[in-house]
């Protein structure tokens, strides 16, 4: 009597367990589903195949932006003819940036909108930078200045890191 409950104990075990391996494919399946779905949808989505390198992740942010180069930025930096905004966090930025940049979070953009068109328009060249080569937020900030009325926003890619590499002048705090 006692094996014959056991045995009827790892049946329903078994099938317990079968089903709950059913159950967790099938919520697999529909997640997959869904973040397809809303892929599709979704302005700028990933896209399914294509090259992942560097230039073209960024490149597929920037869209219609015009983009600067390390070296061009750095000579407009030392000719004082540029204005650096840091689209990341205020604590990001606290922790290190560009010497003179302006910490400027696309979220928080109207807080110094009027410097910026003022600076903007006395002929400086504006750069919007952020960090790392998927980073959206220079972009987002370019796009909401513009709709502001700033005539050209520029975009330093993978901007913090790469002047920091190049040994660049930083600073910190706020």
């Amino acid at each position: 009597m006692e094996l014959r409950v056991k045995v009827l104990d790892f049946k329903t075990s078994i099938l317990r367990l079968s089903q709950a391996i059913r159950q967790g494919v099938f919520l697999v399946c529909l997640g997959a589903l869904l973040a397809a779905g809303f892929n599709g949808i979704r302005p700028g989505g990933l896209p399914w195949i294509g090259q992942w390198s560097p230039s073209s992740v960024t490149a597929s942010y920037l869209q219609d932006l015009q983009g600067i180069s390390l070296a061009e930025a750095w000579s407009l930096y030392q000719e004082s003819k540029a204005l650096f905004l840091d689209a990341r966090d205020p604590v990001s930025f606290g922790e290190g940036h560009i010497t003179g940049a302006m910490n400027c979070p696309p979220g928080e953009t109207e807080t110094s909108l009027e410097e910026v068109l003022t600076l903007a328009r006395s002929g400086l060249e504006v750069i919007a930078y952020c960090d790392g080569v998927g980073c959206s937020l220079s972009p987002e900030l370019a796009r909401t200045l513009q709709r502001f009325g700033v005539p050209s926003v520029k975009i330093l890619e993978d901007g913090w890191s790469r002047w920091l590499e190049a040994g660049y002048p930083i600073g910190e705090g706020g």
